[in-house]
């Protein structure tokens, strides 16, 4: 029976540590966002953003990003940037690290900003490029909105594309 007694009063305050530590990573949603459609403005940042991946198309009647993300090189989302209109273009790594959020659960970004993140996980996490080059010659960086890191991968592999301009 002491044994018993023993692992219950030493495992609950390590349960409640648990719960409490959990509890303080829920950021709140940053308020100076200004959603139209497609399209987040950072006013503070002086940056548009639009809200889905390359290949999504928000759908104003059910409010969400449709369709599915494409995994581009980095070639080929500069490419994609171009076609999307004058001033679009790839987010260095700064800014895109400044759209990273400290959750509990579920991607680190702001979901109600950014709703379709998680469609980008191709397996690997969702990974978005940075315009950035990294200290390794052909590398560029990118962030992983599944954990929040950063990282640099070859320009010739596939991940997703977040597209800003300034404002």
């Amino acid at each position: 029976m002491k044994r018993n007694i023993g692992l219950v009063c030493t495992t609950l305050p390590l349960a409640l540590h648990s719960v409490l530590t959990s509890a303080s990573c829920v950021q709140a949603t940053d308020s100076s966002w200004s959603i139209n459609a497609s399209e987040a403005t950072d006013p503070g940042k002086r940056l548009v953003w639009k809200r889905c991946a390359v290949g999504m198309e928000w759908d104003q009647r059910s409010g969400r990003c449709t369709g599915n993300p494409l995994g581009l090189s980095h070639d080929e989302a500069k490419k994609a940037a171009k076609r999307t209109g004058p001033g679009w273009r790839l987010p260095t790594a700064e800014e895109l690290g400044s759209l990273r959020r400290k959750t509990c659960s579920g991607p680190k970004i702001d979901a109600k900003v950014f709703p379709a993140v998680a469609a980008s996980d191709f397996g690997e996490g969702a990974n978005f490029w940075s315009a950035t080059a990294a200290e390794i010659p052909g590398t560029l960086y990118y962030v992983n909105f599944t954990d929040g890191a950063y990282d640099f991968h070859s320009a010739g592999f596939s991940l997703s594309v977040f597209l800003v301009k300034n404002l």
